[in-house]
């Protein structure tokens, strides 16, 4: 049995989904050993670095493979699928909806198994989510691609029930389709150790706080409102107030760093970071506020959780779901409620305490290796 993964959508600076690749394709070959596995990547280069960190030469069972089309392409479309045939390819797995749709059509069927994971419906779950985007201004062909994925599916992965949820919703998908869809929740880095203590609640009282915020800068994080409820609860605490925004900055979107100068907010945009620099500031900050308006999973909030660090969030999505009883949910887009969460735990330190001794006892239910099992019987079930 051959499983053929594809990793062209780990880019040169992985997040998101290069992240849930990265993960799978040094997991999955170790706990399937009795399968060949071939990782197809889109470069040379990205090839050699990800199979230098995986230690995939390590492996007997691993083959890499190099694919210069990336997935969403016409020409990956075109030729894609006589690639796979010719790798002899068991089972497909795509860690994202564009899957090479020719491969699986009725009647031109390819004789691999086709899983693919869809991570969120968030184009189509809320108005507007980034305007700017490919995928907001194409979305009917977003969601003919999704449906014509779920179709030709074998075995759909998604991130919580409420992704589950609302695909079922917002697809308008039958029971026999909502039947191949598997809930399988993504992981954090456990091999980063947590502080032995949480600096925020021994610091003296004019000491300056700081607040998380990880993630991307499109409209539906609402970093704009991150930026307002820091304002509003600046002016109610005893202590100044920081915000950092890690990740990549967007040239389109350019509002909340605006908006962050004409309020005299104390923020940090630090654009891409890498991996030891955002575990830093997992350790180093006071709490993390996401105030997204919608999360198909939250890797964030876990990555939080499992560093020690107090967290807040919103309802949209699955946040709630991920975060549980851990943390302190706020109705998405309530900016009032966002700073009287942070004003509230900030003034206490015997609550970020509970709160963080709650989140590490929550984020240790989600592990990558978790993943890549669930992930791997999944797999296995299609032979």
């Amino acid at each position: 049995m051959r499983i053929v993964f594809d990793a062209r959508w780990i880019f040169e600076n992985p997040s998101g989904i290069g992240v849930y690749a990265r993960e799978m394709i040094s997991r999955l070959p170790e706990i399937i050993r009795q399968c060949e596995f071939t990782a197809v990547f889109g470069s040379e280069e990205i090839m050699k670095r990800e199979v230098a960190l995986a230690g995939l030469d390590a492996m007997a069972n691993v083959h890499t493979a190099v694919f210069p089309y990336g997935p969403l392409s016409v020409r990956s479309q075109l030729c894609f699928p006589r690639f796979l045939r010719s790798l002899n390819a068991s089972v497909y797995h795509s860690p994202n909806y564009m899957i090479p749709f020719c491969a699986f059509m009725p009647g031109l069927r390819a004789a691999a198994h086709c899983v693919v994971n869809i991570h969120d419906v968030i184009p189509l779950a809320v108005e507007d989510y980034a305007p700017n985007s490919r995928t907001c201004r194409m979305k009917r062909v977003y969601r003919l691609c999704l449906k014509t994925a779920v179709a030709q599916a074998d075995a759909v992965i998604t991130g919580s029930r409420a992704s589950m949820r609302d695909m079922r919703r917002l697809l308008h998908l039958s029971d026999r389709s909502v039947s191949k869809i598997h809930v399988v929740y993504d992981g954090a880095d456990t091999r980063a150790a947590p502080l032995p203590s949480h600096e925020g609640c021994t610091a003296p009282h004019s000491s300056e706080r700081t607040i998380l915020y990880v993630g991307r800068m499109d409209p539906y994080k609402n970093v704009t409102g991150l930026v307002r409820a820091v304002h509003q609860a600046a002016g109610k605490l005893p202590f100044p107030l920081k915000l950092i925004v890690a990740g990549q900055t967007d040239s389109r979107y350019p509002q909340a760093p605006a908006l962050a100068s004409e309020l005299g907010v104390n923020a940090v945009f630090t654009g891409f970071i890498s991996d030891e620099a955002l575990s830093g500031l997992y350790r180093s900050s006071d709490m993390l506020v996401h105030p997204s308006l919608y999360e198909g999973f939250g890797l964030q909030i876990v990555e939080a959780m499992q560093n020690g660090l107090p967290v807040c969030c919103t309802d949209g999505g699955s946040q709630p779901e991920i975060c549980a009883d851990a943390g302190v949910v706020v109705p998405a887009g309530n900016v009032g409620a966002m700073a009287s969460a942070i004003v509230s735990c900030l003034s206490d330190p015997q609550k970020l305490l509970r709160m963080r001794e709650a989140g590490l006892k929550r984020a240790s239910l989600f592990t990558w290796e978790e993943t890549a099992r669930r992930t791997a019987e999944i797999i296995m079930s299609l032979r």
